[in-house]
């Protein structure tokens, strides 16, 4: 137990040391004219350019990666990072951009296509346990008729379909992942990826679905619960305790009556922002903030979250703010500071988070069953426990192992009932392997 528990404090500081948050640096250059009507000289805006960088989340200084800027433009509907070979990818119109994280070069510029008339890859993540590109394709339908006024044939948009593909990062190829269509239209208030259960959750406004990462099918769609008026953004799943957390921007409306029109109308009264987390199950939102944290996110910055020091963090614009993700209050807020000229710090992902996760459901030949029916055959007890937890399980096992939150093998045994004393506090959990090579697993926290 020592060694396991010595190598997981040496994989903890190297962790540490080559741990980046990166995003997309703007910058802006201007050229001093000189203005005969104001007779003065001014600065007018030049050129604009994107590059890579880091952000340190204490102190908000914004590091350029290496010595390469660009022109190219980039889409705000998806970013993500692959932390195994040290890439963060990000789209350009219908083309999908790959930059070397070591270098800040862009090492892959390449089209999208695939097998549907659609050339847009968005709302895309990295998945740790398979190291695949997971996002949605908005697929565009056309009719076609005749404009007598125009006296030609015009295409007008008959409907929009969303399908779930996987992406090949150096060809651009898509391959569409089963047959289902989405009506529900993905919003930028967040995706996630939970590796373990190989799920795909999206925010469709008032909707969390998930996605079979195995199938492309719906495996849940569930209201978002929350009162009316309120918003559940900035979507991020956390391994470390294997939640989905995001802020939830809650608007009070109040009614006044307005002499002009003479009748009562709404108007924004305030807006209230806590860290909260939803169960993807039922879709109840719970507030970790005990009150108004005071500041929402901007969308298009991102969120990221440390998980060893359990910090959610997200951009508010000029500032990055870090909510603790136990106590749900603010811990840090720093300003963003630039190179010259630079003024934004865009689509930020973190590589910590998630980092060599393993999938615990598989993808059985007879369809996968749902979580809920696999935890109905085991039950584990207390939760959370401190020294001791006992199994319930009545088939015949071979083994039982007990694996940490990034699912590396802690201990193995043969005993229902396992001292956990010797354990560090966190979330775990127990895989049961029956005598037919049949896996069930549930999780439990020690404290």
């Amino acid at each position: 137990m020592k060694k396991h528990l010595l190598l997981f404090a040496l994989f903890f500081v190297v962790n540490i040391a080559v741990a980046q948050n990166v995003g997309i640096v703007r910058k802006n250059y201007f050229t001093t004219v000189y203005d005969t009507s104001l007779m003065t000289s001014i600065e007018v805006l030049d050129s604009s350019t994107i590059r890579l960088g880091t952000i340190n989340p204490v102190s908000g200084v914004v590091s350029n990666i290496g010595n390469k800027e660009y022109t190219s433009s980039i889409n705000l509907t998806g970013a993500t990072i692959n932390p195994y070979s040290n890439r963060y990818y990000i789209g350009k119109g219908t083309n999908f951009l790959t930059f070397d994280i070591n270098a800040g070069e862009i090492i892959a510029d390449v089209p999208v296509s695939g097998s549907l008339p659609s050339s847009y890859f968005q709302n895309f993540r990295f998945n740790n346990s398979d190291s695949t590109i997971y996002g949605m394709l908005p697929v565009n339908f056309y009719s076609t008729y005749y404009d007598s006024i125009a006296m030609m044939e015009i295409e007008v948009l008959d409907s929009t379909q969303i399908r779930f593909a996987s992406l090949n990062p150096e060809t651009g190829k898509y391959k569409v992942i089963g047959n289902t269509s989405f009506s529900n239209l993905y919003t930028l208030a967040g995706n996630s990826i939970d590796p373990y259960q190989m799920l795909y959750y999206y925010s469709a406004v008032d909707t969390l679905i998930g996605i079979d990462l195995y199938t492309g099918s719906a495996y849940s769609t569930v209201p978002i619960q929350l009162p009316p008026n309120g918003i559940f953004e900035n979507i991020t799943y956390s391994c470390r305790d294997t939640a989905i957390y995001g802020i939830t921007r809650q608007n009070h409306i109040r009614s006044i009556f307005d002499s002009l029109y003479m009748d009562s109308i709404q108007v924004l009264d305030s807006t209230t922002f806590r860290l909260s987390k939803i169960n993807p199950t039922t879709g109840v939102v719970t507030f970790i903030s005990p009150k108004n944290i005071g500041t929402g996110g901007n969308l298009n910055g991102g969120a990221f979250i440390d998980p060893f020091t359990m910090m959610f963090y997200y951009s508010n614009g000029n500032q990055l703010v870090g909510v603790s993700m136990i106590t749900g209050l603010i811990s840090t807020r720093v300003v963003k500071t630039f190179s010259s000229n630079a003024f934004a710090f865009d689509m930020m992902r973190s590589n910590q988070n998630c980092y060599g996760a393993a999938k615990m459901r598989l993808n059985w030949p007879s369809g996968m069953p749902k979580i809920k029916s696999v935890m109905k055959e085991i039950r584990l007890y207390p939760n959370p426990a401190q020294t001791e937890i006992t199994l319930d399980f009545n088939s015949p096992f071979s083994k039982i192992e007990i694996l940490d939150y990034r699912c590396k093998l802690i201990l193995e045994t043969k005993d229902k009932t396992i001292n956990i004393s010797s354990l560090s506090d966190g979330l775990y959990f127990a895989k049961i392997t029956d005598e037919n090579e049949k896996v069930f697993t549930c999780k439990f926290v020690k404290n």
